[in-house]
């Protein structure tokens, strides 16, 4: 699912982590951050629901956490804060209870839980959520309206309260795996023959099957990962559509709505349709994205409450599905450079290291180049750094243009760059390093109207090379350095290997 949603549906997932949860979850979702020092706090992200339950903006809680602060009731605050200390100090997971201010000036509890992560710079960010607990209790009481109502609400409580804990405490990389665990748990509950999870391309043409659980026993759906044509659908169409639009659950009997379109949901073979199909929108700022749905072989009567139910899982699920977008693009950002979007130190250093291993362990090589643009101090100076930074952005354009899907291009530092090639032939490799001097003397650089001549020299290296005995990155990277400098001793715009200038 992760993958198909950031695919088809990437534009609608923002960065501003959970800000347009569906409305059924009550949840206040942050990220509470603590300095090294243990005393400066904020929360760098806290969903919308701040502003319209305590009128707090979101954007002022960016810069210190004492506007909520002050809301905890007196008698609560001191248990609150030792809470917080006593997660810091054991790195266990959060939870406290506490009384807040609503703007009317009445007290209302609200419960947190969140979990820690430390952080290289030794500040403490802790993940997670806080509820009104009233509102628990209300749904609670309004659902024992029988014994047996009261068992399958509270098993549902239950299982609402076991998913949320998953998804809360997922680590990086683990969303699949527990939207798989969530899609068999809502499954076998509600007693279904299978649940799946569709995802919607950015025009709703088409619908692509991410996850599937189905019973023992139970024919499978179409192929994990298999997009069909909403139009194939007929009437099952304008459902799907209507969800779209109107964020409505779609229930459906096959044979008393002759819901003809159905089964192409599923198998084409007879054995795979369903006489009941119940789905619901997963909606994430304010679009849909895709649709959880369950099926059932036999006709069924749907609960009247089984969409609202349903929501909440789905709640849940975008959640973390916003979660895991926002994981992996803070993940992006902290081996990209700013500047040019080209991986940086961070990336570069421990793939290096992998290619070294896997050159010793398999007899492989591989071969970098470190490029240097020639006379950057002039062009700051002429064009100011604007210009300057312009030349880096286009300069990172041109070379990406220019290599492999599996070569790495890393900005290594100023106006260093460093481009890896695994597994690549010499000759493949002074084939590029002739490419790349072309083009940028060819690139065009024209900023603020003005025409800047650009060129770039290089010095090649290679991890296996006749006087290497032991292989490591300082090596070859050090290597590739002198050679850099011999470029710019032997006039610039050139480039250097092992056996000297390359005469390209």
């Amino acid at each position: 699912m992760v993958k198909r949603l950031s695919q088809n549906a990437g534009r609608a997932l923002s960065a501003d982590l959970f800000n347009k949860l569906a409305s059924s979850v009550p949840s206040i979702l942050f990220a509470f951050w603590q300095g090294p020092d243990g005393k400066s706090q904020a929360f760098p992200y806290i969903s919308d629901h701040v502003l319209h339950r305590f009128g707090i903006e979101p954007e002022m809680l960016k810069q210190t956490a004492e506007p909520l602060f002050a809301l905890i009731h007196a008698e609560d605050l001191p248990g609150v804060g030792d809470s917080i200390l006593e997660s810091a100090h054991d790195f266990e997971p959060w939870q406290c209870r506490a009384r807040l201010r609503l703007p009317d000036g009445s007290y209302e509890w609200f419960e947190g839980h969140s979990r820690p992560e430390r952080q290289a710079d030794g500040s403490i960010v802790w993940y997670g959520q806080f509820f009104n607990v009233q509102h628990y209790k209300d749904l609670e009481k309004e659902l024992r309206a029988s014994e047996t109502e009261h068992s399958f609400q509270a098993g549902f409580q239950k299982l609402v309260a076991r998913l949320s804990s998953e998804f809360i405490n997922q680590g990086f990389g683990t969303i699949d795996e527990c939207i798989g665990k969530l899609l068999q748990s809502v499954g076998q509950f509600f007693g279904m023959d299978r649940a799946y999870l569709y995802a919607f391309n950015d025009k709703y043409t088409a619908i692509t099957k991410t996850h599937q659980w189905r019973r023992p026993g139970v024919t499978a759906l179409v192929d994990k990962d298999e997009t069909i044509a909403v139009d194939a659908f007929d009437c099952w169409r304008e459902r799907l559509l209507a969800m779209v639009n109107e964020n409505r659950q779609v229930p459906g009997e096959d044979r008393d709505d002759n819901l003809s379109g159905v089964e192409v949901v599923h198998d084409h073979s007879p054995s795979a349709d369903a006489a009941s199909v119940f789905c619901v929108p997963v909606r994430v700022q304010g679009r849909v994205v895709g649709f959880l749905g369950l099926d059932s072989l036999a006709p069924r009567d749907w609960r009247g409450d089984l969409g609202d139910l349903l929501t909440i899982v789905s709640g849940l699920l975008s959640g973390a599905l916003e979660r895991n977008l926002l994981e992996e693009q803070l993940l992006s950002q902290s081996i990209r450079d700013p500047m040019t979007g080209l991986h940086n130190r961070r990336y570069l250093m421990p793939r290096l290291n992998e290619l070294v291993e896997r050159a010793e362990r398999y007899d492989e090589n591989f071969t970098i180049a470190m490029i240097d643009i020639d006379h950057f101090k002039q062009i700051n100076d002429s064009t100011g750094h604007l210009g300057g930074d312009y030349t880096l952005r286009h300069f990172a354009e041109i070379v990406t243009d220019l290599v492999r899907a599996t070569d790495v291009v890393a900005r290594f530092g100023g106006e260093e760059f460093i481009v890896v090639f695994p597994g690549t032939e010499q000759a493949s490799v002074r084939q590029m390093i002739g490419r790349i001097l072309n083009a940028v003397r060819q690139g065009h650089f024209v900023f603020d109207r003005r025409l800047i001549p650009v060129t770039v020299s290089i010095g090649v290296a290679s991890a296996r090379e006749s006087e290497d005995h032991m292989m490591s990155v300082d090596a070859v990277i050090g290597r590739a350095d002198h050679r850099l400098y011999l470029a710019k001793q032997a006039g610039r715009d050139g480039a250097v290997d092992v056996s000297g200038p390359m005469g390209l």
